[in-house]
C-alpha cells in the first residue's frame, strides 16, 4: 500500500477486500471516496459503515453464479432429505416396523398418520414447482408447529430428560432450510436443473428412509472395509476429474492428484461414512443431504466437462454449400 495513505483509508481498503474482485475493480475507488468523505477526520471506520460494507459483501457474494448454484443445490438436497424422512418412516411403519399384533392400533388411525407423513413434503414440492414464497410459508408453519410442540412438552413436564444438544441438532436442519428459503425468496432463486433429477429424488428419498429402517431393524452391519474402499475410489475419481477440469492432462498431474485422493480417501471418508452414512443416517437428514449434494455436484461437473469438450459446430453462411 502507499506509505502516505491515511490510517482511515488503509482500514477501509482492507474492509473493501470483502467485496468480490469484479465489484472492487468497477466501483471500488468510487465507494472508497464516498466512505472517506462520510468519515472524514476519523482514524477508524464507523460501525455503521463497517456493517454496511459487510452486508453489501454478503449480498454480492450470494448473487454470484457459483454461490447461487451451490446454495440452491444444498437447499434442494436439504428439502429432499428432510421432506422424505417422515414419508419414509410412515411407509416403514405400515410395511414391517410394527408387529402384526400391534397393527390394529396403527391401521385405525392411518389417515392421520399418512397425512402427517406426507405434510413435510409440501415445501419441497412447492420449491420444485417454482413457488418459493409458498415453500417459505409452509416451512415457517411446519417449523412453528414443531417448536410449539416441543415447548408444550417442556412446560407440561413431558420433556424432562430431553437432551438439549440433540434437540439443537434436530432443529438445525429445518431452521437452515427456512433461512435459505428466505434468501431464495429475496434473491429470486429457483430450483436447480434438471428438474427431473430432483423430482425423481422424492420417491427415491422416501425409499432410502424406508431402507434405513429395514437395515437397522434386522441388524445388518457393514464391514469396516466398505466405507474405506468407497472413500478411496470416490476421492481418486474426483481427483482425476479435477485434473481434467483444469485442463491439465499431463500424466504426472493425474497420477499425483489420484494418489492425493487415495490418501485423503483412506484418512477422511472412513470415519465419516462409518459414523454417519453407514449407521442408517442416525435418524438425521443432514448426512443424506450431503450425499445428495455430492451426487448433484458430480452430475453438474460431468455435464459441464461434456459440454466443454464437445466439438464446436461452425455455422455456415446461407450461400455456402454443404459438402456431402
Amino acid at each position: 500500500m502507499n506509505p502516505g495513505m491515511s490510517p482511515l483509508e488503509r482500514r477501509y481498503r482492507r474492509l473493501l477486500r470483502l467485496l468480490p474482485a469484479s465489484h472492487r475493480n468497477t466501483r471500488g475507488e468510487e465507494l472508497l471516496g464516498l466512505l472517506l468523505d462520510l468519515d472524514h477526520g476519523r482514524r477508524h471506520p464507523s460501525r455503521h459503515e463497517t456493517l454496511n460494507i459487510i452486508a453489501l459483501a454478503i449480498r454480492l457474494r450470494l448473487t454470484t453464479p457459483v454461490t447461487t448454484a451451490a446454495l440452491t443445490t444444498g437447499l434442494s438436497a436439504l428439502l429432499v432429505a428432510a421432506g422424505t424422512q417422515p414419508a419414509g418412516d410412515t411407509l416403514d411403519l405400515f410395511t414391517g416396523a410394527v408387529l402384526a399384533t400391534d397393527m390394529p392400533a396403527i391401521t385405525s388411525s392411518w389417515p392421520q398418520m399418512v397425512a402427517l407423513g406426507l405434510l413435510p413434503l409440501a415445501p419441497l414440492i412447492a420449491w420444485l414447482c417454482g413457488a418459493t414464497r409458498t415453500a417459505l410459508t409452509l416451512q415457517a408453519m411446519l417449523l412453528t408447529v414443531t417448536v410449539g410442540w416441543f415447548l408444550v412438552d417442556v412446560f407440561s413436564g413431558a420433556g424432562l430428560g430431553i437432551d438439549p444438544g440433540q434437540q439443537l441438532v434436530a432443529y438445525a436442519v429445518p431452521v437452515l432450510i427456512f433461512v435459505l428459503l428466505a434468501i431464495a425468496d429475496r434473491e429470486r432463486w429457483t430450483a436447480p436443473r434438471p428438474r427431473l433429477f430432483w423430482w425423481s429424488l422424492v420417491p427415491l428419498g422416501t425409499l432410502a428412509w424406508k431402507g434405513t429402517g429395514e437395515w437397522g431393524r434386522h441388524g445388518v452391519y457393514v464391514p469396516d472395509a466398505v466405507p474405506t474402499v468407497i472413500g478411496i475410489l470416490t476421492a481418486a475419481i474426483a481427483a482425476v476429474g479435477v485434473a481434467f477440469a483444469v485442463r491439465r492432462h499431463r500424466p504426472a498431474v493425474v497420477i499425483g492428484l489420484g494418489l492425493t485422493g487415495f490418501v485423503a480417501g483412506w484418512l477422511v471418508p472412513d470415519p465419516l461414512l462409518s459414523t454417519m452414512a453407514m449407521r442408517h443416517f442416525d435418524g438425521q437428514p443432514l448426512p443424506l443431504a450431503i450425499l445428495i449434494t455430492v451426487i448433484a455436484a458430480t452430475m453438474t461437473g460431468i455435464s459441464h466437462l461434456a459440454r466443454r469438450h464437445e466439438p464446436e459446430v461452425r455455422s455456415l453462411p446461407p450461400d455456402e454449400p454443404v459438402m456431402r
